[in-house]
């Protein structure tokens, strides 16, 4: 398990959130707090999105932007393998970030939680509360 504490990052839905622009057409939905759904969605992520991605990482390349490389995929599959063995709420979506980084994104009626996979290897847990930032962790993914 990541050393840092993720309690938080099970949370309802944000209505009217800006898209970030992800695979539209992923079979995840908002846990709203059913847990017992959320290893089905989790898969989904795993297989629909994260899968087809290590395929062919050149797929996310984009005018000045960096595709996450296989290394780095196949560790955001190993997290996602173990958050939803752990029973945590499958995010609301998975994204590149622009510099080689995958980003998993929950959304809550005032919460924001990310968990940020940077191309360097480190990963960092941030959590808003109405765009306030209210908790910032760096996670050890060592034990993954």
């Amino acid at each position: 398990m990541p050393t840092t504490e993720l309690s938080p990052f099970i949370s309802p839905v944000i209505h009217g959130a800006v898209s970030t622009g992800v695979i539209s057409d992923a079979r995840i939905t908002p846990d709203h707090g059913r847990k017992e759904e959320a290893r089905p969605r989790w898969q989904a992520l795993i297989d629909d999105q994260l899968l087809e991605w290590g395929r062919d990482p050149s797929q996310l390349d984009d005018d000045g932007t960096q595709s996450p490389s296989r290394e780095l995929i196949a560790r955001a599959i190993d997290l996602a393998s173990l958050l939803s063995r752990e029973n945590y709420a499958a995010p609301t979506r998975i994204v590149p970030d622009a510099h080689g980084g995958i980003v998993f994104e929950l959304q809550g009626n005032r919460l924001f939680e990310s968990i940020r996979l940077s191309s360097d290897g480190s990963a960092e847990y941030c959590a808003f509360v109405d765009t306030h930032l209210v908790n910032r962790k760096p996670l050890m993914l060592s034990d993954i």
